[in-house]
């Protein structure tokens, strides 16, 4: 009964880093977009909400299926860590990211 309550506290918690982390990068995305791309960029925004979830559960499910079920936690967990590494390293400016007001210039009009 320990095991169960042990791991009703990490699903909370993750669903809590969870929020933290959309709360981050919907501010990051309507403070950092100008305005004439506010649109288009959540378009983009809500196509990798949806989809990336479900592109994780078929890598998931795939995986599952070729090998076993804790290798495939371990390498997901692994696998997202690994990835938070690159984008650190390779796009600094997310490391770096500061919020400016009135930092954004808009585009200009098109034609």
């Amino acid at each position: 009964m320990l095991v169960l309550w042990i791991l009703v506290f990490f699903l909370a918690l993750s669903g809590a880093a969870d929020m933290v982390s959309a709360a981050l990068r919907t501010s990051i995305l309507h403070s950092g977009a100008p305005d004439a791309m506010r649109g288009r960029m959540q378009g983009v925004f809500i196509v990798v909400v949806a989809g990336g979830p479900r592109l994780g559960d078929l890598r998931a499910g795939g995986m599952a299926a070729a090998v076993s079920i804790p290798i495939t936690l371990v390498s997901g967990g692994l696998f997202i860590v690994l990835a938070i590494v690159v984008v650190a390293v390779v796009v600094p400016t997310f490391r770096r990211y500061r919020f400016r007001p009135g930092g954004t210039e808009p585009l200009p009009p098109p034609g």
